[in-house]
């Protein structure tokens, strides 16, 4: 069986990125394993399921149990990451606890303000490299933390694949980072996706 040990030196290296994340982060394989073997999911995981159609996976809200039987909410970001076969792709979960708040005092979910904006979290964000990004830039960051190609990205802004690359560069450069993955943490680490 494969794992996230032996994936792709690229993801590899997102994940031990993702390591100093300060909040929690898990790596499945498509057949929902960790490092371990251990199974989180089955085959008819929903997100499982979205990864393999290609379908980006929005965050969500996971509710847990503590050991002390308290119910506990996080909301979960997932990172759909691509790999060769057999694995095909590794999704990391990040968790954001939620405040501790009893979850029957909170509102009801369907109620819950929408999401800020990328753009306005670079615009907000207290680290001056996240300012320096364009708009078009930030869109195409949180493609690239989609677990979109190139290509892809290209062909959903209706621009040339140079242009594409252009922008990803020009992203590395400004976040002052060395690959497409961590540039794709350090968004999650500054919640700008």
């Amino acid at each position: 069986m494969s794992s996230i040990l032996s994936s792709p030196p690229e993801v590899a290296r997102l994940f031990a990125s993702l390591e100093l994340s300060p909040d929690p982060v898990f790596g499945t394989s498509r057949l929902g394993c960790d490092v371990h073997g251990n199974r989180y999911c089955a085959e008819s995981c929903p997100v499982t399921q979205m990864a393999l159609h290609g379908e980006p996976v929005r965050h969500f809200v996971l509710h847990l149990r503590a050991k002390d039987g308290r119910r506990v909410a996080s909301e979960v970001s997932v990172l759909h990451l691509e790999a060769p076969p057999p694995d095909l792709f590794f999704l990391a979960h990040i968790l954001q606890p939620q405040d501790a708040q009893p979850l029957s005092l909170r509102p009801a979910e369907a109620g819950a303000a929408p999401p800020r904006p990328a753009l306005d979290a670079a615009r907000e964000s207290p680290d001056a490299r996240a300012r320096k990004l364009t708009s078009r830039e930030v869109e195409i960051l949180g493609m690239l933390a989609g677990g979109h190609t190139t290509p892809e990205m290209a062909a959903r802004l209706h621009i040339s694949r140079l242009t594409a690359r252009n922008h990803l560069q020009n992203i590395l450069d400004k976040l002052e980072v060395h690959s497409k993955s961590e540039a794709v943490a350090f968004a999650f680490q500054k919640r700008l996706v």
